[in-house]
């Protein structure tokens, strides 16, 4: 079953000469249960498109479907079904942790209020971190904090805007297993984004990669795999450069020379 849909996915900031084409007509389909990488440069529209999907963001045009609701109210209800870590971790600055976490779990109605002491100890948040402020955090705690409010309220999809950032390789590990372990055991829906390939291909079992908000590709794990041997390449790293160099030379050939 269809998770999301997306069609005609479009959007664009500013106007005239100055404006901007973040996400230009992608078309994306998440089957319920996998875990999807999404792969793309910088600017290439990844966070774009995961706030267009959390409705952080309105789409130019285009349309989204969650859970096969597609109306705005629709939308709205199948959002609460989603949990989302958007560039920063979001929550007061002031308030520690613990106290950000229990404010956002009693907004939640009482039979999916979670064990927020499991759920912070599955994210590796324990003992005196969770009394410190979020101002007091490191990187790599606000981190952990923005993935355990991502899974308040047992989410049926989650996007995860590079979920690693600020961890070292013990507790990227140690996240990377939790993510294995829920889609193992709860079938829960996965979106990453990661510049860490090696990291992202420990996890993933589909691609999409992005440039310049299109989809150059959307291919299972083991379908790149397959391809990635018959053109002698190592790894999905190097699958996602020679897949860009060959937009790049498609891009230049259509331009004949001309700057753009």
């Amino acid at each position: 079953m269809a998770v999301l849909k997306a069609t005609g996915l479009r959007k664009e900031y500013g106007r005239g000469k100055k404006r901007l084409t973040a996400l230009d007509g992608v078309d994306l389909t998440l089957e319920e249960g996998r875990i999807y990488g999404l792969v793309g440069n910088n600017g290439a529209g990844k966070t774009t498109l995961m706030r267009l999907i959390a409705g952080l963001a309105l789409p130019t045009a285009g349309t989204v479907s969650l859970f096969g609701a597609a109306d705005p109210a629709g939308l709205q209800e199948a959002r609460k079904r989603l949990g989302s870590l958007i560039s920063e971790p979001s929550g007061y600055e002031d308030l520690s942790i613990w106290q950000n976490l229990k404010a956002q779990a009693v907004l939640l109605p009482k039979a999916r209020q979670p064990d927020l002491r499991a759920l912070c100890a599955a994210v590796g948040l324990e003992g005196a971190v969770l009394r410190r402020s979020l101002r007091q955090c490191s990187a790599g705690q606000k981190q952990r904090y923005g993935l355990a409010s991502a899974l308040l309220g047992e989410p049926e999809l989650l996007l995860l805007d590079e979920p690693t950032n600020g961890l070292d390789p013990s507790g990227a590990a140690e996240i990377r297993e939790l993510l294995l372990r829920l889609n193992r055991e709860r079938g829960l829906t996965m979106l990453v984004s990661s510049h860490l390939l090696a990291e992202l291909h420990k996890i993933a079992a589909d691609y999409v990669f992005l440039r310049f908000g299109r989809v150059l590709e959307t291919v299972s794990a083991r379908e790149l795999e397959a391809r990635a041997a018959a053109r002698g390449l190592k790894d999905v790293e190097d699958y996602f450069i020679a897949l860009d160099r060959e937009a790049q030379r498609r891009e230049g050939s259509l331009l004949g020379g001309r700057d753009p």
